[in-house]
């Protein structure tokens, strides 16, 4: 049976897109079924699993990629649509075509600007219950729920709107979350906010939760932690050393750490949250709750390099640098210590030990 876990935060800019997408392409390199689900209207996990890197390739001119993979492929406000409905959608699920991964496979259900369009009815269906709307909270979370016996992970990333009936549907249905985060104040103000969001959504869909007698949505999601998205790089180091991060960094680190466990005991509280002891389990007894990992920077070059390949940065090789860095710069991510080798591997080596604990999360 397999896990969903839904990636939130109501600050933009985190790099929520960017650590679902390469979590994605690892777990699939690993040998693992995972369905992504693009919930956020403006589309760029789609963006980038489709792999789009131009103004042309984007256009919704006839006969562009993007054009003629919105008429085959499935977008969310399709596939809601008709499970709501109770009706077919003979649209297919994108699936990525990648040589490296041998038994895995990466699947997306795509984003749709449409999304928005349904907050508004749902929000009325859940403000003004009647015996012929009651259970579309249900259909709702069945839609997506039922997608666990055919993958081992289903990551979802949001949108960043604390207000989003749909973010709120989508938690109430998950079996986990993240919260990635990035340090600076606005990442602290979110976090210290994530009581009260969580308390209007668990009050707004309160009467929609499952009981005995009633079908509904099952509140069932537990926060997993942090993840620390583009922390500043202390420009010494090598790569047998790791990433040492610069000390305004690490002071905002330590503040989101500080301020996350008040959430987190908010949250355990309502059962909603795994504890200190399960984090480690899941994430290595050298961990610190609850930051699963500390992700450092890409350089403008990776990442510039990675969104013209089409690729998420964890799969960049050298041959690809080559081919689509800038004509002037020297990008060697195979060269001893480095700048790009360090970036690089400091990346990769967080995302894929992401990927470990939530592997783990399989087992629990």
């Amino acid at each position: 049976m397999g896990k969903i876990i839904t990636f939130f935060n109501h600050k933009g800019g985190v790099g929520k897109t960017t650590l679902v997408h390469n979590l994605g392409f690892i777990l699939a390199d690993k040998g693992y079924k995972v369905l992504l689900i693009d919930a956020d209207p403006q589309m760029n996990l789609t963006a980038a699993i489709y792999g789009l890197s131009t103004s042309v390739e984007y256009s919704t001119d006839e006969g562009s990629k993007w054009s003629e993979n919105v008429k085959k492929y499935i977008s969310l406000f399709e596939y809601l649509n008709a499970e709501l409905k109770g009706e077919q959608c003979d649209k297919e699920i994108f699936r990525v075509n990648s040589e490296r991964s041998s038994c895995g496979y990466l699947d997306l259900i795509s984003g749709s600007i449409n999304v928005a369009s349904i907050e508004v009815d749902l929000y009325g269906i859940i403000k003004n219950r009647n015996e012929f709307t009651s259970n579309i909270p249900y259909k709702f979370e069945r839609s997506i729920r039922k997608h666990k016996d055919s993958y081992d992970f289903i990551l979802i990333d949001t949108s960043p709107s604390a207000s989003s009936i749909v973010n709120a549907l989508i938690m109430m249905l998950s079996d986990y979350f993240i919260a990635p985060v990035s340090p600076a104040f606005f990442s602290l103000q979110a976090i210290d906010n994530l009581s009260s969001i969580f308390q209007n959504w668990n009050q707004l869909l309160g009467e929609y939760q499952t009981t005995q007698s009633f079908k509904g949505l099952s509140f069932q999601y537990k926060f997993l932690g942090l993840v620390i998205q583009m922390a500043k790089r202390f420009n010494g180091g090598s790569v047998q050393q790791g990433t040492s991060f610069s000390k305004a960094a690490e002071k905002w680190i330590n503040d989101i750490n500080n301020s996350v466990k008040k959430f987190q005991q908010f949250a355990i509280r309502r059962g909603l949250s795994i504890s200190e002891d399960e984090f480690k389990k899941f994430f290595g007894v050298e961990s610190n709750p609850f930051i699963i990992q500390k992700c450092c920077d890409f350089t403008p070059q990776l990442r510039s390099i990675a969104e013209k390949a089409g690729v998420p940065v964890v799969h960049l090789t050298q041959e690809i640098c080559n081919k689509y860095k800038d004509p002037q710069a020297v990008v060697d991510i195979t060269k001893e210590n480095g700048q790009y080798a360090i970036s690089f591997r400091s990346i990769s080596d967080s995302y894929n030990n992401i990927a470990d604990g939530l592997r783990a999360l399989l087992n629990d």
